[in-house]
């Protein structure tokens, strides 16, 4: 009989699951392109030495050369992904989101945006990897930035919401997504319809590195103007 540590998720496991499930959604989006491929060609007669011939040759060649390449890295054993790195430590998160609001002032600016942080002066440290938080906040203030209108605004706010959890909202300025749309914008290259094409691998390696904090990463909004993204990370205990 197995103990429940034998069933306990590990980050390496997460790691390997998330890996598995990248690799399928490549798979399944090249195994479709080299099959659209090879059908064009053969049903084109194209001339060989053709620049037609060449660039759809070039296409299947390539596309079955990365197949290779994603079948190897799902194929690849468990000790290969040992260099990941996840080092949790206590965290200042108001620190890693002013660093993260420097770093993307240029592209704000350049939108005519307004980046506001809305952060409490003392916040309780949270118990997390600073370089794969930094990771997650970039990629969630950089999406608000890119999907809201110019001369938009971008709310960044933080707060402690019971005893355990310190959560952050990412509101933004966009067009909206659909609520039966919503969870599966952090689908591995989904791609919202009749909306703003935000999902992709973006998104999901970001719930990835959530989860893998014991957090979880949702989504709000409404079929009109604006939506925002909440996670929420452990704090840090007095014992980290």
């Amino acid at each position: 009989m197995q103990s429940p540590a034998d069933n306990a998720s590990t980050p390496e496991s997460e790691q390997l699951d998330f890996i598995s499930a990248i690799t399928h959604e490549l798979k399944t989006s090249l195994t479709a392109i080299i099959a659209s491929a090879e059908l064009i060609s053969g049903e084109l007669h194209l001339d060989e030495g053709s620049v037609q011939w060449r660039l759809l040759q070039s296409i299947i060649r390539n596309a079955h050369r990365l197949n290779e390449r994603v079948t190897s890295l799902a194929d690849m054993p468990r000790q290969q992904f040992q260099d990941f790195q996840f080092q949790p430590e206590s965290v200042d998160i108001t620190g890693i989101i002013e660093n993260v609001a420097e770093r993307i002032h240029p592209r704000i600016q350049s939108r005519r945006q307004t980046l506001v942080l809305d952060i409490p002066d003392s916040l309780p440290l949270v118990r997390a990897d600073p370089g794969h938080l930094e990771q997650i906040l970039l990629t969630l203030i950089a999406n608000a930035c890119k999907f809201s209108v110019e001369e938009g605004k971008i709310k960044v706010s933080v707060w402690q919401d019971d005893r355990t959890n310190l959560v952050t909202q990412i509101s933004d300025t966009c067009g909206g997504i659909p609520p039966e749309e919503q969870e599966r914008i952090f689908e591995a290259h989904y791609q919202i319809q009749k909306t703003d094409g935000r999902g992709g691998l973006g998104l999901t390696i970001a719930r990835f590195l959530v989860e893998l904090h014991g957090g979880k990463i949702w989504l709000a909004g409404q079929t009109g103007p604006g939506c925002s993204f909440f996670f929420s990370l452990p704090m840090a205990r007095s014992t980290d």
